[in-house]
């Protein structure tokens, strides 16, 4: 069953994504990511809601907080995972300061 939902969430981002890069120090990694603007992010005690940019990306390219990435909406910073199901990871972003 699981190859079924691995399956799917390729699909997804497949459909939904775009083309980026995935930076990690001197190594780029070409993929498909489906970046959100402006999704409603509790905090860490559910005391206040933030606004920020999320990425979702294929588990399988191990991306870590503070990996970079190239994409059509701009460059940004993984800066927080939000969710890893093992299939898709989501990371909220910040833009990245030349």
């Amino acid at each position: 069953m699981s190859g079924a939902f691995e399956r799917l969430a390729r699909s997804v981002l497949r459909h939904l994504g775009q083309d980026a890069f995935l930076l990690r120090g001197m190594t780029s990694t070409p993929c498909k990511v489906n970046v959100e603007r402006g999704v409603q992010v509790m905090g860490q005690f559910d005391d206040a809601v933030f606004s920020r940019d999320v990425a979702t990306l294929d588990a399988r390219l191990g991306a870590k907080v503070g990996d970079e990435l190239q994409h059509p909406m701009g460059n940004f910073v993984l800066d927080g995972l939000l969710q890893d199901n093992g299939y898709t990871m989501r990371f909220t972003l910040q833009p990245k300061v030349l």
